[in-house]
C-alpha cells in the first residue's frame, strides 16, 4: 500500500509541476483519485472564509456544472460535519444519516456509500476531501488509510494557492471561478437542547429580553419613607398581577393549577427577600429599584452554589417575579402599569430568545406560536414545561441565536434532531416538507368516522396518546376510538411540589369525562431515569434508562403510588377505566402491584369511598425479559401494551438520543418485526387478553399492515396520524397483513423493509 500511496503522491506532484492553474490542478487531482483508489465520485470542497462556506472546488463523478455552485456551511450536511469537527466519515448509507443534506442537479442521489477526509494543514481545517459509490457499504481500511494519508499533500496545495493568492492581492480567490452570489441569504444551521419534541416553520420573531437589570444603575432615594410606600404597594399590584397570570395560565392549562407561578408568588412572600430589600432602601438609601437589584444579584450568586440542577434554575422564576416587580415600581412612579403589549406579530412565529421567562410566554398570542428557540434554560426548567403543555415545538441552549437570526427570517426547526435552520435552502425546505411527509401528518385528509377494519372485516382499534385535557377535543376532530395512553406524568411535571390526590382526582376524572364512554387507559407515574422531577431527590445514576424509574420507583416510593393509585380508581367510576403499569421487568412486580390495589380498595370500601370496580389491570411490554415470561405474565393481568420506543432502545442495546448510534434504532428492522410477531402469537386466540402497540411505531402508516399482520389489532398514536393510519389499513385484507409481514421477515436491513412497504401502498393506492 505504501507504494500505492508514494505512486498517487508523484503523479500528484507532476500534475502541480505541469499546471499554473489552480481550478485545474484539482481537476486532474480529483480525477486522478477517483481513478487509482476506484471510487465512482471523488471531489473536493475548499473553505471560503469571505462567505464562511465550503464551496465544491473540483469533482470526477458529479455533475460538473455544480463546482463553485454547490455551497454550505460548517456544520451543515456531512461534508460541512466533517469539516466543523476535523472528523472523517465513513458511512454506508448517507441519506438515512440525520446530518445529510441533499444538493440536486449534482448527480449524486445514486450513490450511498460517502467518506469525508477533513484536508488539515498548519493545524487549520481548510477543506474536504469526499468520496462517494454506489455500493451501500463502508469504505475499506485500505482506502480510509490511503485517504488520510493523500489529506495532507492536498492540504498543503490548498494552503499555499491561498497564501499566493493573498499576497497577489486577490483575497484568497486567485483564478479560482468560485462565486458567491451577492445579497445571498445565507442559511445557518444551530443545534440546540430539544424541551419539547416536534417540526416547526415560521418567520422569525426576536423577542427582547425583559432582563433589564443593566438599566438599573446606582442611585439614591431623596425619601426613604416614599420609597418604601411605593415598594410596598408595588409587592401588592405585583401579586395581584401573578394571581392574573395564575389566571391565564389556568385557563390554557388545566394540569397546571396555575402553579407555575406558586413559586412567584412565594417569593412575593417571603419575609427574608423582602426584609433584604428594604434594607437596602432604607439603610443604604437606595431606590427601589436599586435595592431589588442588589439582593437579585446576591441571591443568584447563591443559586449558582445550589446541588441540584431542577433548583438552580429556579433563579430564573425568581429573576422573573423580580423583573416584574420593578416593572411595576417604575410604573407606578411614571403613572403608568408597565404591561407589555404584542402588536404586528406574524401569523405563525418561531419565538426567538436569549431568554424566556415563564410569564413572557404566558402573556403572548399563544395560537400564533409555532416555534420556541432560547439560547439560556434547561429542560426542566419552567418555560420548557410550560412549551410542553402547550405543545409547542421548543428548544433550549442555542448558542447565540438572538444575535444570529434576523426579524422576520425564515425559520425551520426539527426538535427531533434539535436542530434549527436559519434561512434554509430551497433544498433544506424541499427535505423538510418530506421530513413531515414522511410523518405521513397530513392534515388535509378528511375525518373518516367509520370504524376501522381490513378488507375482509377483521375491526382494527386506533386510540389516542394525551397528556393533556386539552388534547381531548382532538378525539372526535380525528376519530379515536378512546384513549389508549394517558400520560399521567404532566400533572406531576407542570408542579413545584407532588399532587395531592384530589389534585390527582379532579384531573384523572375529567379526562375520563371526556372519553365519553370510551375506554381510557391510565399509565401510571413514569417517572425518573430521563425524566426527572425537579421536587424528588433522585439519586445520581450512571446509566438512568437501566435505573429507578417507572413502576420500580413507585414501588420503593409507596407513599407516592397509593395516592396516585386511589385518585385513579376513584376517577374510574366516570368511564371504562384500564391502568397501564410501565417498565415491568418480572411477573413479581406486578404481583406486588395487584397486592397493594387490593389493599386500596379495602381502605377505600372501608371509608366508603366510590371507586371503579370493574377496572383492566396491563404491562407495557418494553423491557426484553418480559418478553421470555409472556405465558406467565398474561395471567397475571388483563392487556399488554407495546412501548415500541423503549423496547427498540433495550433491545438493541442502543440509546434513542444518541445520534451516534441512530442506524441501530431502526423500527422497521426484521429482528424488531419478529418480536412484534412473537408477541401477537402469545395472545393469538386468547379472547380474554387483549395486545396493544402505544409507541411511535403505533402511528406510523407504512408499519400499520405490518403491525395488523403481527396479531395487534388495537393501536395507540398521536391524535392527529389516525387518519393516515386508517386510510392504510382499509386497502389491506388480513391475509395480506401476514403475508406483507412474512416477506418483510425474509429481508435482511430496515432500508429494504421500508422499500417493500413503500411500493405495496403505493400500487395499493392506484389500484
Amino acid at each position: 500500500m505504501i507504494n500505492r500511496i508514494l505512486n498517487i503522491l508523484k503523479l500528484i506532484s507532476e500534475i502541480i509541476a505541469k499546471n499554473d492553474d489552480y481550478n485545474s490542478v484539482l481537476t486532474k487531482i480529483v480525477k486522478l483519485l477517483a481513478k487509482h483508489l476506484n471510487v465512482e465520485v471523488c471531489s473536493i470542497y475548499v473553505y471560503d472564509n469571505s462567505s464562511d462556506s465550503l464551496i465544491l472546488a473540483a469533482t470526477q463523478g458529479l455533475n460538473k456544472k455544480s463546482v463553485g455552485k454547490v455551497m454550505m456551511h460548517p456544520g451543515e450536511g456531512l461534508t460541512g460535519a466533517s469539516f466543523q469537527e476535523n472528523k472523517i466519515l465513513n458511512i454506508s448509507n448517507s441519506y438515512k444519516h440525520p446530518q445529510f443534506m441533499f444538493f440536486k442537479n449534482t448527480g449524486e442521489a445514486k450513490y450511498k456509500s460517502f467518506l469525508a477526509v477533513p484536508l488539515t494543514a498548519g493545524g487549520n481545517c481548510l477543506g474536504v476531501l469526499t468520496m462517494q459509490r454506489i455500493k451501500p457499504e463502508k469504505f475499506s481500511s485500505s482506502i480510509l488509510d490511503m485517504a488520510k494519508s493523500l489529506s495532507t499533500q492536498l492540504a498543503n496545495l490548498i494552503l499555499n494557492a491561498k497564501m499566493l493568492n493573498a499576497l497577489s492581492g486577490n483575497n484568497g480567490n486567485g483564478k479560482s471561478n468560485h462565486h458567491v452570489p451577492e445579497n445571498r441569504k445565507e442559511q445557518l444551521l444551530l443545534r440546540g437542547i430539544a424541551a419539547n419534541s416536534g417540526i416547526a416553520k415560521g418567520a422569525a420573531f426576536i423577542f427582547k429580553s425583559r432582563d433589564f437589570f443593566h438599566t438599573v444603575h446606582h442611585e439614591l432615594s431623596s425619601d426613604t419613607e416614599k420609597e418604601l410606600a411605593v415598594f410596598d404597594k408595588a409587592i401588592a399590584l405585583t401579586k395581584k398581577k401573578t394571581l392574573e397570570l395564575e389566571g391565564r395560565a389556568l385557563s390554557m392549562i388545566s394540569e397546571a393549577d396555575a402553579s407555575i407561578f406558586h413559586v412567584h408568588l412565594l417569593f412575593l412572600e417571603d419575609r427574608t427577600l423582602l426584609e433584604a430589600i428594604k434594607k437596602e432602601i432604607t439603610a443604604n438609601r437606595h431606590t427601589a429599584e436599586y435595592g431589588i437589584k442588589i439582593i437579585f444579584q446576591e441571591y443568584q450568586k447563591r443559586f449558582k452554589h445550589l446541588k441540584d440542577q431542577a433548583f438552580r434554575e429556579k433563579v430564573m422564576d425568581l429573576k422573573d417575579v423580580l423583573l416584574r416587580l420593578i416593572e411595576t415600581v417604575r410604573g407606578m412612579k411614571s403613572g403608568s402599569d408597565g404591561s407589555v403589549t404584542f402588536k404586528n406579530l406574524p401569523e405563525k412565529l418561531i419565538l426567538i430568545a436569549e431568554e424566556l421567562l415563564p410569564s413572557d410566554l404566558i402573556r403572548m398570542p399563544i395560537d400564533r406560536i409555532s416555534g420556541i428557540a432560547c439560547e439560556k434554560g434547561g429542560i426542566t426548567a419552567h418555560v420548557a414545561i410550560l412549551a410542553k403543555a402547550l405543545n409547542i415545538p421548543a428548544l433550549m441552549g442555542i448558542k447565540e441565536i438572538s444575535r444570529k437570526a434576523r426579524e422576520n427570517d425564515e425559520i425551520l426547526m426539527d426538535c427531533h434532531a434539535e436542530l434549527i435552520y436559519i434561512r434554509p435552502t430551497e433544498q433544506i425546505k424541499k427535505n423538510f416538507e418530506d421530513l413531515i411527509r414522511s410523518g405521513s401528518l397530513d392534515e388535509t385528509l378528511p375525518v373518516d368516522s367509520t370504524p376501522c377494519s381490513t378488507t375482509d372485516g377483521v375491526n382494527i382499534t386506533l386510540r389516542a396518546n394525551i397528556s393533556l385535557i386539552c388534547e381531548t377535543s382532538l378525539l372526535k376532530k380525528y376519530g379515536a376510538q378512546g384513549i389508549g395512553l394517558y400520560r399521567t406524568e404532566f400533572l406531576y411535571m407542570i408542579r413545584d411540589y407532588l399532587p395531592t390526590e384530589e389534585d390527582q382526582y379532579k384531573v384523572f376524572s375529567r379526562i375520563m369525562k371526556e372519553a365519553e364512554g370510551n375506554e381510557v387507559t391510565m399509565r401510571i407515574l413514569d417517572t425518573g431515569g430521563d425524566k426527572p422531577l425537579p421536587y424528588m431527590n433522585f439519586p445520581k445514576e450512571d446509566n438512568p434508562a437501566l435505573g429507578v424509574r417507572g413502576t420500580r420507583l413507585l414501588l420503593s416510593r409507596e407513599d407516592i403510588l397509593r395516592p396516585h393509585l386511589k385518585a385513579i380508581l376513584r376517577a374510574g367510576i366516570s368511564g371504562k377505566l384500564k391502568i397501564l403499569f410501565p417498565m415491568i421487568s418480572a411477573s413479581s412486580e406486578i404481583r406486588a402491584i395487584n397486592k397493594i390495589l387490593a389493599e386500596i380498595k379495602d381502605e377505600l370500601r372501608k371509608n366508603k369511598i366510590k371507586f371503579a370496580e370493574n377496572y383492566k389491570t396491563g404491562i407495557m411490554i418494553e423491557v426484553p425479559s418480559i418478553l421470555f415470561d409472556l405465558d406467565k405474565l398474561i395471567n397475571e393481568v388483563d392487556f399488554m401494551s407495546i412501548g415500541s420506543n423503549d423496547l427498540l432502545q433495550y433491545i438493541f442495546a442502543a440509546d434513542r438520543g444518541n445520534e451516534a448510534l441512530s442506524e441501530s434504532f431502526q423500527s422497521f428492522h426484521p429482528l424488531f418485526l419478529k418480536i412484534l410477531k412473537q408477541a401477537g402469537n402469545a395472545f393469538s386466540g386468547r379472547k380474554d387478553k387483549t395486545l396493544s402497540i402505544c409507541g411511535e411505531f403505533a402511528g406510523n402508516p407504512l408499519a400499520a399492515p405490518l403491525l395488523t399482520g403481527a396479531g395487534i389489532y388495537d393501536l395507540s398514536m398521536a391524535p392527529r396520524r389516525i387518519p393516515e393510519v386508517k386510510k392504510t389499513l382499509k386497502m389491506f385484507s388480513s391475509e395480506e397483513c401476514r403475508q406483507l409481514l412474512e416477506n418483510a421477515l425474509k429481508l435482511q436491513t430496515p432500508q429494504e423493509v421500508i422499500s417493500l412497504l413503500g411500493k405495496t401502498i403505493t400500487d395499493k393506492s392506484r389500484g
